[in-house]
């Protein structure tokens, strides 16, 4: 294994960006948007307030920052998913909703976050726009290009893309707000929930071959 031979002060610095958004995503878990301090996000990060300018040009862009940072993984996955598309369009669709469901509704960071833009969004609309335009339209663009894939190829039949793509999330939606409800003391049955999803696509989108 190669040594990271950069000094630790190098080793530091870089590392810092995550850690202050490690930090900002506790303190608006905690206090929501409006009520956070920049001065608590720093207290939690170890750094000053000033150390946050650095990287973030305010409140707004640190907020920002740590949703697209908190949705990058399921970006990511997806991505790497549409980006060749090959076999069955159903077995891409599961694999994609799996990716969902662990990140956005599992992890309890998916559903935090949820939470905050559900709380903060009439206040605040300028975020829940940025959340939209930067994570949930690219997501839908990748969900829509799965659809085209799966028509394309006879496999699914001919719908509304931008109807039926809402659609398929809403569901997603749903299990994570249940979890932000009611926590663990009205547990959902997340694996049948997933499983019943993907049936209801599957029933709903595949070609009849028996007819």
């Amino acid at each position: 294994m190669i040594e990271d031979q950069r000094r630790p002060r190098q080793r530091r610095k870089e590392a810092r960006p995550g850690e202050i958004l490690d930090a900002a995503f506790e303190e608006f878990a905690l206090s929501g948007f409006a009520a956070t301090k920049l001065d608590d996000v720093a207290a939690r990060a170890g750094i000053t307030k000033g150390t946050i300018y650095l990287y973030y040009a305010s409140k707004e862009e640190l907020f920002v920052a740590t949703f697209k940072e908190m949705a990058r993984p399921v970006m990511e996955n997806i991505a790497s998913l549409t980006e060749r598309l090959n076999g069955p369009a159903m077995d891409i669709l599961r694999a994609h909703f799996r990716i969902v469901y662990d990140h956005m509704v599992l992890d309890r960071r998916g559903r935090e976050l949820q939470r905050m833009l559900a709380a903060e969004g009439g206040r605040f609309p300028d975020l829940t726009e940025r959340w939209h335009d930067e994570v949930i339209g690219p997501a839908i663009g990748q969900l829509r290009a799965v659809l085209r894939y799966g028509v394309e190829r006879g496999e699914f039949r001919p719908v509304d893309m931008d109807v039926f793509c809402h659609i398929l999330i809403s569901p997603v939606l749903m299990a994570s707000n249940w979890y932000v409800v009611f926590g663990d003391r009205r547990p959902l049955d997340l694996a049948g929930f997933y499983e019943a999803h993907l049936d209801t696509l599957g029933r709903t989108l595949l070609v009849s071959r028996g007819t």
